[in-house]
């Protein structure tokens, strides 16, 4: 993972302001999903498990969620866009080599994150817990960002011919902001 000497060189200028990556919210939002889901049995017990038993594909998780935060810093990325693709990089982590599995078991896990078993639910209760622990908040979830989160891990291991087939069914605007987080997310 990253040092600290490192993230301190990640900056971005905008209207003649330097902005430095370490003192942005999308690194608060790094720290507060590592220390919580990550690296604890407070949501999840999975990603503990993956820690002990396979170490190495857990610094590669880490280093995805740490690297999808500095690409939502540095591209300025909308909060709502920059919560998906960090939730869409932590959620391929419940199975990183099929991101369809993935899916399916972060639909099932925020399906049983509360008792109405609704996912949009279930998410906006986890983004509520975290947000006790972060100054600035996680957005809110609305369903198409939900949808937008299950199509990224979908079009994930896609050809180019069955993702463009797919893409061509959405509306304009979906289609834009899709493609633009999907370049972000596969690389």
């Amino acid at each position: 993972m990253k040092t600290l000497d490192e993230l301190k060189k990640i900056q971005r200028t905008t209207q003649e302001k330097t902005y430095s990556y370490l003192n942005s919210h999308h690194y608060n939002w790094f720290k507060a999903i590592d220390l919580n889901l990550l690296n604890s049995d407070g949501f999840t017990n999975y990603f503990l498990r993956i820690k002990k038993n396979e170490p190495t594909v857990f610094e590669a998780l880490q280093e995805k969620v740490l690297d999808a935060t500095i690409t939502a810093f540095q591209k300025e990325l909308s909060d709502a866009d920059s919560f998906v693709l960090l939730t869409a990089t932590w959620a391929n982590g419940f199975m990183p080599e099929k991101a369809i599995a993935a899916m399916q078991d972060l639909d099932r896990y925020l399906t049983n994150y509360t008792l109405q078993k609704d996912p949009l639910i279930g998410i906006n209760q986890m983004n509520t817990d975290f947000n006790q622990v972060l100054l600035q908040h996680l957005p809110k979830v609305r369903r198409q960002d939900l949808r937008l989160i299950y199509r990224l891990l979908a079009l994930k291991e896609t050809s180019a011919s069955e993702r463009q087939t797919e893409l061509a069914s959405l509306n304009e605007p979906t289609r834009i902001r899709t493609v633009a987080l999907l370049d972000f997310f596969i690389k």
